[in-house]
């Protein structure tokens, strides 16, 4: 007898090889989902520019970390950052160790893995849900939603937060609705993994689970999320970087940053008509294109079902419902933090398309797909053209690049220079604020032209540079006391700049 005959033979194999054969015909499919998510998500890696303090805080974070090894409390300007836990400030620097430099690339690829983490994660949680057809198209909707695709290039936590919310609640899938015991410590491990990201929000996966736990079996339900490794996982995850930022902040962060950051600025808008009509434009044009389907789905999916489905259809509603009411409520609102929407939405969409009856639905599908692909694709090209070439400041940092003494910015993000010049830029809050500082000694300022005053006081000062950040002109002054030699000014069109004493400011050009 043959090998292969006694397997045929014995007891089971034929289940063990029907497994088997699904699995590999699901790897087609799955391979399939990596390879168009990675072409669409690294094909421009690094062109953007950043130019917002949110997208440069956290490669200046990571900088530090690599230049000075403050792990736990990296620091912005020689201050501790206690607003949010470090974990994508640790990623961005370990993208950009093998470089030795944190750079616009290098600061990019976390959100561009984490945006590749949200995909396989919708699929999983489809797959363990509804079957591997509904799995793929779930990841290709993901992938091409507004949401992912533009903000996978952002160097900002959003997207590392919604790869480990979108994977925790798979892990609560699979304990809750496969039956995988072990999966309720994972889930638990993945809420500690959010919560390091952004702080308390990172909580929401729980929010998620006792809203699914009550919801389907009352008060008692709420024994099925008890697991004492998990919460002691949980736990010893969240509990030693707030003790540390709390002895580092003292008073202050208390007051600050848990107080007026983690309490205040969440607390439920003003009620008028932009606290209804503001989240939901939000969220819907963080599912653009697929919100116009999202409506069409939820009404086919609210038609009676057998149980079994209508327990899994519910836990990706309630999960939708819980985001959108968790963000809407808040008065703070921005559009990045509807980002975790668009998993639970790109299910829903992916279960009504497979009860679709219609002739070659995959074929329809794969045109509708390619279409939004290369229309989304063809549409960031032009806008990031158009976004860049909106901040011109190759002259302001050519002005101030091997300056030595103080930089202060005024009306612009300081964060940003800070970033491109790789030295400190502090912040002042206007024109009068840099004047005591002028008199301690020689220094720069970097000011908005909406906020120069009618007239410089300090004699001192001469224009050496201008430059345009977001499309606002902005100029730099330099004080003749610490002139650093550089080469002559110029304006942000490479034409020089009169190198004279300002007792009242003019533009460029001006007699």
């Amino acid at each position: 007898m043959t090998v292969r005959s006694r397997v045929q033979g014995m007891p089971g194999a034929g289940a063990v090889s029907w497994r088997q054969n699904a699995r590999l015909a699901r790897m087609p499919r799955l391979a399939l989902l990596v390879s168009v998510s990675c072409l669409l998500l690294f094909f421009d890696l690094g062109v953007r520019v950043l130019a917002t303090n949110d997208e440069t805080r956290f490669p200046v974070l990571a900088r530090d970390i690599l230049a000075h090894g403050h792990w736990l409390l990296p620091r912005l300007n020689g201050a501790p950052h206690l607003n949010k836990p470090p974990l994508h400030a640790w990623l961005i620097a370990f993208a950009s160790w093998p470089l030795g430099s944190v750079t616009q690339a290098s600061a990019a690829i976390p959100s561009l893995l984490a945006a590749l983490g949200v995909v396989l994660a919708t699929w999983w949680i489809a797959k363990w849900l509804f079957g591997a057809a509904v799995a793929t198209v779930a990841g290709l909707v993901v992938v091409t939603t507004y949401g992912v695709f533009t903000l996978a290039r952002v160097p900002m936590p959003d997207m590392t937060f919604c790869a480990a919310v979108t994977a925790a609640l798979a892990a609560y899938a699979a304990a809750e609705v496969a039956g995988r015991g072990g999966a309720l410590v994972a889930f638990y491990l993945l809420v500690g993994v959010a919560v390091w990201t952004k702080g308390p929000p990172g909580l929401l996966p729980l929010a998620v689970a006792i809203f699914d736990v009550l919801t389907t079996y009352g008060r008692a339900g709420l024994r099925r999320l008890v697991s004492t490794p998990g919460l002691v996982l949980l736990g010893l995850l969240v509990l030693p970087w707030w003790l540390l930022a709390a002895a580092a902040g003292q008073g202050g962060f208390l007051r600050e940053i848990v107080i007026t950051d983690w309490l205040l600025w969440y607390v439920p808008a003003a009620g008028d008509w932009r606290a209804l009509s503001e989240p939901l434009a939000q969220a819907l044009t963080i599912l653009l294109p697929w919100s116009l389907a999202l409506p069409v789905a939820l009404w086919a999916l609210s038609r009676p079902t057998d149980a079994a489905r209508a327990r899994r259809l519910r836990l990706i509603v309630l999960w939708a419902a819980t985001v959108f009411v968790a963000v809407a409520v808040s008065h703070q609102q921005r559009m990045r933090y509807y980002l975790p929407l668009c998993p639970p939405a790109a299910v829903l969409i992916a279960v009504w398309w497979a009860d679709l009856r219609v002739p070659r639905r995959t074929m329809a599908f794969g045109g509708v797909w390619v279409l939004v692909a290369v229309g989304l694709g063809v549409w960031h090209v032009q806008a990031a053209a158009r976004y860049n070439a909106a901040t011109e400041l190759q002259a302001v940092l050519e002005a101030l690049r091997g300056c030595r003494a103080p930089v202060y910015a005024v009306e612009v993000p300081e964060l940003v220079f800070t970033f491109y010049l790789e030295r400190p830029v502090a912040w002042r809050a206007t024109y009068g604020d840099v004047e005591a500082s002028l008199d301690e000694g020689p220094a720069y300022l970097i000011i908005a032209d909406r906020a120069l005053p009618a007239s410089l006081t300090s004699s001192h000062l001469r224009q050496v540079a201008t430059g345009r950040l977001l499309r606002r002109p902005l100029s730099v002054f330099a004080d003749d006391r610490g002139s650093c030699g550089g080469p002559p000014a110029v304006g942000s069109d490479g034409r020089p700049l009169a190198r004279r004493p300002h007792a009242g400011w003019a533009p460029a050009g001006d007699a």
